[in-house]
C-alpha cells in the first residue's frame, strides 16, 4: 500500500507520541529520535514516489503526442467516474500488456437507419499495436457491389491503451442521392466528407476473443441516403447515426465454411459453403501490406446473397499477400459463419 504524505505525517506524529511517553523529559534525545524517524519515513515515501514516476514514464514513452491526446479521450470515455483525473493518474493504472494486437478483420452493423430496404452490413479491419499502449490503423468500407467504387473511411488518429481502442475515422463516401451529380461536379462540390469517432474493447471471455465496439457520425449525416457515382451501378444505402462493429483475428473460424481457392491463373475463384440460415454474405479482399502500413488495404468488399458461394479475386501482376475473409449473416444481421484465408496472388515462385 502506498501512503500519502498526509498519512505519513500522521504516522510520524504517532511515533513521536510513543517516544515522548518512553523518554520522559529528555527533550534533546526525543527530538533526535523524531528527526531520525521523520527522515526515514520521508525517504521511504520518496522511494515509492520515484517508483510510480518510473512506471508512468515507461508507459508514457510509448505514446506519441497524438496518442497521448487520444488517451485523454479514452479516459473520458471509459472512466467517467474519474473524469477529473489527470492523464498521469490514468496511465499509472495501465498494465504492461493489454488486449492482443495484430490484424483484426470483421464487420459493422448499422442501427436504426430508418430504411428497411437497404443493406446494413459493412466491412471493417484494425491493425492494432501489440504493445500495451500504441497506435491503431484501419478502415471502414461501404462497398457492396463490384461496380461500386472502393469507398472507405480511414483511421487517421487512434490509440490502443491496455484493453481499449478509440479514435477518429474520416473520409468521403458516395454522393447524396438527392443531389444531381452533374450539378455537383459543375459547382466543384466534393462528396460528403465524414467524421466519425469509434471506441471498443478486447473481449477475452468471448468466442474468438474479438475487439468489439461502436462508431457514430459527428456531422449529422445519419439518416441520409447515398448513391453510387458510377454510371450503370445501381447502389443506394442509408447511413445510420450509430453502428456496432466486431473484428476477429484471422485464425478465428465460426461454422464449417470450407473456404478455398480453386482454378488457375486469371480463372482463380474463392469458394465456400454458406451455413444453414444464411441471408447475406460479406466477402473481403485485403492487401495485408497496405493494411499493416496505414494505407487503405481494401481491394474489394462485396455483399452477396445466400445462393452465391464464390468470388472472383483481383489478381495483380506482382505477387501480393492478401487476406480473404468470408462472413455469413442471418436475416437479423447476426453472424453465422466466419473464415479467413491468407495467401499470395499470383503464387510466389
Amino acid at each position: 500500500m502506498i501512503l500519502s504524505k498526509l498519512a505519513l505525517s500522521t504516522l510520524t506524529v504517532s511515533l513521536l507520541a510513543i517516544i515522548l511517553s518512553g523518554c520522559g523529559s529528555d527533550g534533546d534525545k526525543v527530538k533526535e529520535e523524531y528527526d531520525r524517524i521523520e527522515e526515514q519515513v520521508n525517504d521511504e515515501y520518496d522511494r515509492l514516489e520515484d517508483s510510480i514516476k518510473e512506471e508512468y514514464k515507461r508507459v508514457e514513452d510509448k505514446l506519441s503526442p497524438e496518442e497521448k491526446s487520444m488517451a485523454e479521450v479514452l479516459e473520458s470515455v471509459f472512466l467517467p467516474e474519474n473524469a477529473s483525473e489527470t492523464l498521469d493518474k490514468f496511465l499509472d493504472k495501465l498494465t504492461p500488456e493489454g488486449g492482443r494486437g495484430g490484424l483484426y478483420v470483421g464487420h459493422f452493423v448499422e442501427l436504426s437507419d430508418g430504411d428497411n430496404d437497404d443493406i446494413d452490413i459493412g466491412a471493417v479491419y484494425f491493425d492494432i499495436s501489440k504493445a500495451g499502449a500504441g497506435s491503431v490503423e484501419g478502415s471502414f468500407s461501404y462497398q457492396q457491389q463490384y461496380c461500386q467504387e472502393n469507398n472507405s473511411l480511414g483511421i487517421n488518429s487512434a490509440v490502443k491503451v491496455d484493453n481499449y481502442i478509440a479514435g477518429k475515422v474520416t473520409g468521403s463516401l458516395d454522393t447524396l442521392e438527392f443531389l444531381d451529380i452533374k450539378y455537383v461536379n459543375d459547382l466543384g462540390i466534393e462528396t460528403p466528407n465524414l467524421l466519425t469517432t469509434f471506441a471498443g474493447s478486447f473481449k477475452e471471455d468471448e468466442a474468438g476473443m474479438p475487439w468489439r465496439g461502436s462508431f457514430e457520425y459527428q456531422d449529422g449525416l445519419g439518416g441520409k441516403t447515398l448513391s453510387s457515382g458510377e454510371d450503370n451501378c445501381n447502389v443506394t444505402y442509408t447511413l445510420s447515426d450509430r453502428s456496432n462493429f466486431t473484428t476477429y483475428a484471422l485464425d478465428y473460424t465460426k461454422a464449417e465454411m470450407a473456404l478455398d481457392v480453386t482454378g488457375v491463373g486469371s480463372q482463380k475463384r474463392l469458394t465456400w459453403q454458406n451455413p444453414i440460415g444464411t441471408k447475406l454474405v460479406l466477402v473481403s479482399q485485403i492487401d495485408v501490406n497496405k493494411a499493416e502500413t496505414g494505407a487503405n488495404g481494401y481491394v474489394h468488399n462485396l455483399v452477396l446473397s445466400s445462393n452465391q458461394q464464390q468470388f472472383a479475386p483481383v489478381i495483380p501482376s506482382v505477387s501480393t499477400n492478401y487476406a480473404f475473409v468470408v462472413q455469413a449473416f442471418d436475416d437479423n444481421n447476426a453472424l453465422l459463419g466466419y473464415q479467413a484465408l491468407v495467401l499470395d496472388l499470383p503464387e510466389s515462385l
